[in-house]
C-alpha cells in the first residue's frame, strides 16, 4: 500500500476532488482530507481524517510499550536478582513485565495525542496556514499511476507532495 500527499490552499475544491477521485473507483476509506477549517470539510462533505491520521498516537504508543517492556525486564531481573527474587516465580516476573509494557503503552499514547502524527508533521506549516492535505491510500501501482494521472490534469490546484512506500496506519 502506498500512501499519496496532496496540499492545496483552502477547503473549496475538496469535495470537487473527493468526487473525481470516488468517480474513478477510489472508495471513500482511501480518502483523507486533514485541514485546521474543519467546518469547511464538514461542508464539503468528505472524508475527514480521523485522530490517529492527525495525531501520534499508534506511533507514540507502540515505542512506549516497547521501551516499558524494556524497563520490565530490567526491574524483573533486578528484582531476581535480590532476596526478594528467591521467592519470585516466572509468573511475577512475567506480570511485571506486562505491567511495564502496558504502563509504557499508555504513557506513550499521551505523548503521541500531544503531538502530530510522524507522517505529517511535515505539513505543519502548511497546515498553519490554511491548506487542506490528501491523504490518499493507493493498494497497487496501476491505481497508484491512475490516480497520479487524474490528479495531474484535473486538479492542477493540488500539489503532489509526496509518498511513503508500505504504508501502515499503526507505524
Amino acid at each position: 500500500m502506498k500512501r499519496l500527499y496532496y496540499l492545496f490552499r483552502g477547503t473549496e475544491f475538496a469535495r470537487t476532488i473527493s468526487n473525481d477521485l470516488q468517480n474513478a473507483g477510489i472508495n471513500e476509506g482511501q480518502l483523507h482530507f486533514l485541514s485546521h477549517d474543519q467546518a469547511g470539510l464538514q461542508t464539503a462533505h468528505v472524508p475527514q481524517a480521523d485522530i490517529f491520521d492527525e495525531r501520534d498516537i499508534p506511533h507514540s504508543g507502540t515505542w512506549g510499550a516497547i521501551t516499558g517492556l524494556g524497563i520490565g525486564i530490567l526491574f524483573g531481573s533486578y528484582l531476581i536478582s535480590t532476596e526478594l527474587g528467591a521467592h519470585m516465580s516466572l509468573g511475577v516476573f512475567l506480570f511485571v513485565c506486562i505491567l511495564f509494557t502496558f504502563f509504557g503503552a499508555w504513557a506513550g499514547g499521551f505523548i503521541g495525542i500531544s503531538s502530530d502524527n510522524h507522517h505529517i508533521s511535515r505539513f505543519h506549516d502548511a497546515l498553519e496556514e490554511g491548506d487542506t492535505l490528501l491523504m490518499l491510500d493507493t493498494y497497487d501501482e496501476r491505481e497508484e499511476t491512475r490516480l497520479k494521472q487524474l490528479m495531474h490534469t484535473r486538479h492542477m490546484e493540488a500539489s503532489y507532495e509526496g509518498e511513503e512506500e508500505n504504508f501502515k496506519v499503526f507505524l
